[in-house]
């Protein structure tokens, strides 16, 4: 299944999960598809597929074929954890599967992260500038930069001073976590995991963030409780995750979220319209609206 970008991202860079599970047919089955992502940028990793049956995955991303390609999913280390492979896209991407025979409900996920490029991200990834991209690049000398060093990959847990656990156990559909963030705060949801059930449908983990539900998994697709599937999902207000069980069982889990303040710069950068008086001729004496427009900051 693929993550709805322009639904469900508010506050980039964030970090969705898209999974199965997917029936496959004999021959090609697409998992995920990205269309006209556009203002977004992304990255495809948190690849993570069930190792017991033998299937080809394929990621093709901005006209390139098979950038990606796992020959044989018995190679990969199974739904606990996440393969080492990143795709950066900038235009469309496709992830499918090939198999000699059909399969129901096929375990697998991936993560997406949705950035709005800055001018030192379009150059690293060979982007058009616009002139006063240009004008910005120039300024800040992103191009002898990028020639001096690789930037540092970016971080799901930037912006975080304190992080929190839940642990829960249920036997029934019950809401895990509702919480508010502090005043002059942000909370970011970090990973989530759970007990597997043995099939499809028995149990859903939802994640609603600021009154919009942006994640709806089906436990039979997630790390088991001792690893942690990693997200990135931004609030402002307040979130909440509710647990729907359908079958039978006990289903225990975790859900980490980190707390930060609510910066100048996060203001700049999610809502400048926003700003006071006092908070913009700060921000334009500290040069925070070109640098965050540049990704010097």
């Amino acid at each position: 299944m693929s993550v709805d970008i322009k639904k469900v991202v508010s506050y980039p860079p964030e970090a969705f999960i898209g999974a199965g599970p997917t029936d496959l047919l004999a021959g090609t089955t697409t998992l995920a598809s990205y269309v006209s992502i556009d203002p977004y940028v992304i990255t495809i990793s948190g690849l993570s597929f069930n190792n017991t049956q033998s299937i080809t995955v394929h990621v093709d991303a901005d006209g390139f074929t098979d950038v990606q390609r796992f020959d044989s999913t018995l190679g990969t280390r199974g739904l606990d954890y996440e393969e080492d492979a990143k795709v950066a896209v900038t235009k469309n991407a496709k992830i499918y599967a090939t198999s000699s025979s059909a399969v129901s409900a096929y375990q697998w996920r991936h993560r997406v992260v949705a950035f709005e490029p800055t001018v030192a991200m379009k150059l690293q990834l060979g982007m058009r500038l616009s002139a006063s991209e240009v004008d910005l690049a120039t300024k800040y000398g992103l191009a002898q930069a990028l020639q001096a060093r690789v930037p540092e990959p970016f971080k799901l847990d930037y912006g975080i001073e304190e992080v929190r656990e839940i642990a829960f156990s249920a036997t029934a559909s019950s809401t895990i976590a509702r919480v508010v963030v502090p005043n002059g705060k942000k909370i970011i949801i970090l990973g989530i995991s759970a007990t597997r059930p043995s099939a499809q449908a028995q149990a859903y983990l939802s994640i609603t963030r600021d009154n919009i539900q942006v994640e709806n998994i089906d436990l039979y697709t997630l790390p088991s409780v001792p690893y942690l599937a990693p997200l990135r999902i931004v609030s402002l207000d307040k979130f909440e995750v509710d647990l729907n069980v359908l079958g039978s069982g006990t289903f225990n889990g975790r859900i980490v979220y980190g707390i930060g303040r609510f910066t100048l710069e996060d203001k700049v950068r999610w809502m400048p319209d926003s700003l006071t008086a006092a908070e913009r001729k700060t921000a334009e004496q500290l040069d925070l609206f070109d640098k965050v427009e540049a990704g010097v900051q």
